[in-house]
């Protein structure tokens, strides 16, 4: 019996050691397991970002690295569900706290990349489509404006990017005088934003949906622009020269709105101001923003009224104060030019302004302030003592004459310059913010330096012939071909026009850089 027992107990302490065997092993082996797939999701974003070097499958080439970071099953982070997103709020499968969760960096490098054309596909209920067209069609105004300022309806749409959903995503039509053009013509390809957590109230859910950090973003349809890159084009410049403007990249947008996946063209996908590019291109971002449009964007005298100057940040402060302090400063007398310049520099950044306008008369953008009261956007900057900041918007009709393609239309604005002088001379009062600086000695001596700056720099032949080329063969394939834009999803109408809009002697952007770089130069010497 003793021997019955030893060996009972001595097969008791070798499964033991077996089962405890087994255990250790599971366990190194789940911890491996849990950080190659923590590994492989972040190889996958990694590689994300490269692999969607190929061309424009973005949303295919990525998959792989977002699958692996979807399972990430070894970073709670990334776990979808209650405290995803640092609350209580138990978020929709397929989540994950890079790409959908407020507080998160903005991921500029994913979706800002210079290198690639990357795809989105929109997905739009039928019925929700078809009122989109109608209430556009309500909105439009006879007068090639929106009707009274109001903005076409938002309709809830769901966005795929990266092998990862968004949805109940905001969408609307934007844009006045594109707007109207395209819709009239029977061009589909219409300019929208998007804005990712519109339907949150409705969808809790979604509390703070955000799209890799960002709440909002805009899409050009390249209106007027045959070479369908001036939008990005025009914003690196004004970076290159020191004036901020919006990130912009291209992408292909695919919309199912009933009929199956439709190719609505290439477009220049642009982060909205108010988001997250204070915080970058800033040093402080809780500052008034303010997108100014209608008669007291003209900055003329007596015009200020509160309704120019819409609040794109702390629109719950009905304070005005430091836009009537710069229209008070500029309207004040001259009679001491130090004295009204020091009062005037105190409240509103000169050189910030008066290096913009150089660039903007340099490459010409006729679409902007001094010809069109709106298209810029103004932000006091706390740490700039709440100076406000000038710098520009829309841009896809830049670097192009003004009599080129369809005739613009004024918005509330006086009559604006024909000309595209360097030295704006025939700018009158109506537009003091250029008549009044130009008109002062210091300021135009100023003003010629930023000039010199901007051929230096933003037109120096050999960085924006670099750019126009890069952008031109990367978004070639999207254009024309078998992959290309075709009607009524298309501005373009043959392929030679947008494979000569960079070269063509008369029209070609390199032609036009060549002339205005001439230009300032003999108003230079």
């Amino acid at each position: 019996m003793m021997r019955i027992t030893q060996k009972l107990t001595l097969i008791v302490f070798l499964l033991s050691l077996t089962i405890m065997g087994c255990n250790s092993s599971n366990s190194n082996l789940s911890d491996e397991d849990t950080g190659n797939t923590g590994n492989t999701g972040d190889t996958g974003n990694t590689g994300n970002t490269g692999n969607t070097g190929d061309t424009g499958n973005t949303g295919d080439t990525g998959n792989t690295g977002n699958t692996g970071n979807t399972g990430d099953s070894g970073n709670t982070g990334n776990t979808t569900g209650e405290g995803l997103c640092e609350d209580d709020t138990v978020r929709p499968a397929g989540w994950t706290k890079e790409s959908h969760c407020k507080g998160e960096d903005p991921d500029y490098d994913l979706l800002f990349n210079d290198d690639i054309v990357q795809r989105i596909d929109i997905t739009i209920e039928p019925s929700d489509y078809a009122a989109s067209i109608t209430n556009l069609s309500e909105v439009l105004s006879s007068s090639g404006t929106l009707d009274s300022g109001e903005d076409p309806m938002y309709i809830p749409a769901t966005i795929k990017y990266n092998d990862l959903t968004w949805e109940q995503v905001g969408m609307r039509y934007k844009g006045n005088s594109s707007l109207r053009t395209a819709y009239q013509e029977g061009t589909k390809k219409l300019s929208f934003r998007l804005n990712f957590d519109k339907y949150e109230d409705e969808n809790p859910e979604l509390n703070n949906q955000r799209f890799y950090g960002f709440k909002k973003m805009t899409f050009s349809n390249g209106f007027k622009d045959t070479s369908l890159i001036r939008d990005k084009l025009a914003a690196d410049m004004f970076r290159a020269g020191g004036v901020p403007a919006s990130r912009g990249a291209f992408y292909r947008i695919y919309v199912d709105f009933g009929q199956g996946s439709t190719y609505f063209g290439l477009y220049t996908m642009i982060e909205d101001p108010s988001d997250e590019m204070l915080g970058i291109q800033f040093d402080d971002d809780s500052g008034n923003l303010y997108k100014p449009e209608g008669t007291g964007a003209t900055w003329a005298w007596a015009s200020f009224d509160e309704a120019s100057f819409e609040k794109k940040t702390n629109e719950d402060d009905s304070d005005w104060n430091d836009i009537i302090a710069a229209f008070d400063a500029l309207h004040d007398s001259s009679s001491d030019a130090a004295t009204w310049r020091t009062n005037l520099d105190a409240v509103f950044n000169t050189d910030a302004f008066l290096r913009c306008l150089a660039i903007n008369t340099a490459m010409v953008n006729w679409d902007s302030y001094g010809t069109m009261n709106h298209n810029y956007y103004v932000y006091a900057d706390p740490s700039d003592n709440g100076r406000l900041n000038w710098f520009p918007w829309d841009l896809n009709e830049s670097l192009l004459e003004r009599n080129s393609g369809p005739p613009p239309v004024v918005i509330m604005a006086p009559p604006g310059p024909e000309s595209t002088s360097v030295m704006l001379d025939e700018v009158n009062s109506g537009w003091p913010l250029i008549r009044f600086l130009l008109d002062d000695d210091v300021y135009r001596a100023k003003y010629k330096v930023f000039l010199q700056n901007a051929l230096d720099t933003s037109l120096n032949e050999t960085f924006v012939y670099g750019l126009m080329e890069k952008y031109h063969n990367l978004i070639a394939p999207y254009v024309t071909g078998a992959d290309g834009e075709s009607s009524p999803y298309t501005f373009i109408n043959n392929s030679s026009e947008f494979e000569n809009s960079i070269t063509d002697y008369n029209s070609g952007l390199k032609q036009h850089i060549a002339e205005r770089r001439t230009a300032v130069e003999d108003e230079l010497k």
